[in-house]
Parts: C-alpha cells; sequence; structure tokens
C-alpha cells in the first residue's frame, strides 16, 4: 500500500519534473533534437507515457502535475459553488482539445519550439485553473481536460489499477466492462483512432500522390495560389484539412456502425446507449495504432533523452559522465518493427472484438440480439484490421 506520505511526494516531484521542462524549454538549446523539453513531451511522454498508461498501470490519474498546481491555486480562489452536473456541451471542449494537441504535434511547428511549447503549457495551465474555477476542480478535469479523459480511459486498459492508494491486479482491458460514456467521449475515443491512423496515412505514397494533385488541380490552383498571396501556408492547410476530414469521416462511419447494429438487433436498445456503449470497445485498436506506428519513433528518438539530460542548458555540462551522443539506428531493424507492429494490431483488434461481444451481452436481453448485432461489428473489424495493416505495409514518404 502506497502510505498518505509517499502520494504527495511523487506529486511533488512531478510538479519539479514539470518545473524543469519549462525551464529548460525556455532557457534550453532551441533544437528540438537537444532540448529536453521537446523530447520528453513528444518521445517519453507523448509516445511512452501513453503506451506505459495503457499496457502497465495509470499514473497520470495520481500524479498529474497540473493538477497539483491547480489544487494550490484554488485554495486562494476557492469556487463560491460547484456543479456536479455540468453542461452536456462542456465534454465536448476534450474532444476539441484532443484535436488541437494533435494538430500541434502533426501539423503546427510550434512542437518543434521549445519555447512556443513552454507557452503552450502555461496557457494550457492558465485553461484548467479559469475552467476548475468556473465548474469546480473535479468536474472541470473529469469532464473538460482532454489529458485527464485520454489517461483515464487508456488506464482501464492496464493489467494494474490504482485504487485509494493501493495497487490492484485485474485482467487487461476489464476496467472498460460496464464504463459508462457520454456522447462525446464516445466521439473522442473514434477521434483518437482517427488521429493516430492520419498520421500513418500521411507518411504513404498515396498521401504524397494526393499532395501532388492538389497543387496541380486546375480547379484549385488559383485559389491556392490566392491563399500562398495572402501568406497562407499551402502544406498545413492542407494537413489540417486532411486530418479534420479523416477525423469527420472517422465518426461518420462510426455512426453508421453504430446504426447498423441497431438494425441488426432488432431496435430493442436506444440508439443512444449503442453509440455510447460500443466506444469503449474500440480502444484497444488506438492503444494498438499507437504502438504500432510510434514503436520505432519511440526506440530511435529516446535515445535523445541521455545527452538532453547531460547538459539540458547547453552550457557545457556532464552530469551524466562522458555520454556518447550517437544514435543507434539499428536498435530495431525493419522486420522487428513489422512483428510489433502485426501483433500489437491483431492483437488489439482481438481485444475489440472480445469487448463488443461483451458489451453486446450487457446490451441486450437475448442472446439472439447480442450475436446479430455483432455481425456488423465483424464486418467492421475485418474492414479496419486490413486497412491498417495495409497502411502499415506502405513505405514511409517523407
Amino acid at each position: 500500500q502506497v502510505t498518505r506520505f509517499a502520494a504527495p511526494l511523487f506529486r511533488m516531484l512531478a510538479v519539479l519534473v514539470l518545473a524543469l521542462i519549462l525551464t529548460v524549454a525556455l532557457m534550453g538549446p532551441a533544437s528540438p533534437t537537444q532540448n529536453l523539453a521537446t523530447i520528453f513531451i513528444w518521445v517519453i511522454w507523448w509516445v511512452g507515457f501513453v503506451l506505459l498508461t495503457a499496457l502497465v498501470v495509470d499514473l497520470w490519474s495520481s500524479l498529474n502535475p497540473f493538477a497539483t498546481v491547480i489544487d494550490v491555486a484554488l485554495v486562494r480562489f476557492e469556487p463560491r459553488k460547484r456543479r456536479t452536473h455540468p453542461p452536456a456541451w462542456v465534454g465536448w471542449l476534450a474532444v476539441f482539445g484532443l484535436i488541437f494537441l494533435s494538430w500541434i504535434e502533426l501539423v503546427s511547428d510550434w512542437s518543434e519550439n521549445p519555447r512556443a511549447m513552454a507557452l503552450i503549457v502555461l496557457l494550457y495551465n492558465l485553461g484548467l485553473f479559469l475552467g476548475s474555477f468556473w465548474l469546480g476542480r473535479s468536474a472541470w478535469f473529469q469532464t473538460a481536460d482532454p489529458l485527464t479523459l485520454l489517461f483515464g480511459l487508456l488506464g482501464r486498459l492496464a493489467p494494474i489499477s490504482i485504487q485509494r492508494n493501493r495497487l490492484e491486479l485485474r485482467l487487461p482491458t476489464s476496467g472498460l466492462i460496464g464504463h459508462s460514456m457520454s456522447v462525446s467521449q464516445a466521439a473522442f475515443v473514434v477521434a483518437l483512432i482517427a488521429i493516430v491512423l492520419f498520421d500513418g496515412i500521411s507518411e504513404t505514397p498515396i498521401w504524397s500522390a494526393t499532395l501532388q494533385w492538389v497543387t496541380e488541380s486546375p480547379t484549385l490552383r488559383p485559389w491556392l495560389l490566392t491563399l500562398r498571396g495572402y501568406g497562407v501556408d499551402l502544406l498545413k492547410l492542407i494537413l489540417s484539412i486532411g486530418l479534420i476530414s479523416t477525423i469527420l469521416a472517422s465518426w461518420v462511419l462510426y455512426t453508421l456502425l453504430s446504426f447498423a447494429i441497431w438494425l441488426a438487433a432488432g431496435r430493442g436498445v436506444k440508439f443512444g446507449k449503442i453509440f455510447t456503449g460500443f466506444a469503449t470497445s474500440l480502444l484497444p485498436i488506438a492503444v494498438a495504432y499507437h504502438l504500432a506506428h510510434y514503436v520505432f519513433f519511440l526506440m530511435l528518438a529516446g535515445q535523445l533523452i541521455i545527452p538532453a539530460l547531460n547538459d539540458p542548458f547547453n552550457l557545457g555540462w556532464a552530469l551524466l559522465g562522458n555520454v556518447n551522443g550517437v544514435i543507434d539506428v539499428g536498435i530495431m531493424t525493419a522486420e522487428d518493427v513489422w512483428w510489433v507492429a502485426v501483433i500489437a494490431l491483431v492483437t488489439g483488434h482481438a481485444l475489440s472484438v472480445l469487448l463488443a461481444h461483451i458489451e453486446a451481452s450487457r446490451l441486450f436481453k437475448s442472446h439472439r440480439q447480442a450475436v446479430l448485432s455483432q455481425l456488423p461489428m465483424m464486418l467492421f473489424m475485418v474492414l479496419l484490421t486490413s486497412f491498417s495493416l495495409w497502411v502499415l505495409a506502405q513505405p514511409v514518404v517523407e
């Protein structure tokens, strides 16, 4: 059991890490491959920590440094009243927040600018404070904060759970069984899959061909030239449209899937329950995509953290001794990456099918309805698995 003294200590260490990241982002090297902040945020945390949360244990819910900072700030500025049931639209702020974070990573130049990342983190903390002051700390974090929602959902996949400062073992993905979701949270899960899928598609020859077609189109070219004349970055614009279009298309497809399940099961359960009920079964797919797409990036770019820690402010320090800053590009072969990705995708889809079957048994009264409801889901899973493996097999084009 984690003692009541250890938990605050770990939370304070997490705040110190956040302070270090902000300090290095503002005062460290300008290069994103040398600055500890950008390496930590996008490699160690956004990739590695997400996988740790889904595959091992959710530490974010206990260590969240932003929550600790807000708790301290609200001691002086405590809201007069708390809303235990915030408006439904507040949940969509988490969805838009996730999309904005993905836009920063996949489209903007801010992700490669340590100073810009420091500003984003500070503004994010300010937004958390204002939201917590308005709704109350618990209501805002649980409904509107994309990071709390993301790590909370992924943590339900993990085989280790932290409950009342105790570590508890459970079957992987069992934390999702019976977990109720709102419409916005279901849209959040679907958007999460779409974002990782778009990241993979944007590195394939088909995306390069799409860019070439757009730029050479006689119909679009005059409009593009006009936009460029106004200072619009055309590549970022096309990437932004591609990202948003992928998310919108995924929402439409999931809505159609839910409608097909509703029809196949005889319309005995409200459509809204089907839409929100089966969304949790898609989370293993999101983790599988994340692992398949980023495993090589994590192993390769993760090596940058050692020289960055050795001299975080580029002052000639050697905190870790004489560190060899050469990246070992052979740490994983292409065959290793392929097998990890295939195993991850197949396992993720299999777990999603299992969770969907369990959810169907919970939602529908009869065994026949539950079986019929899974026919559209099985077809959807086969098509999605085939498409994801096809994307994985494409050569990477920068």
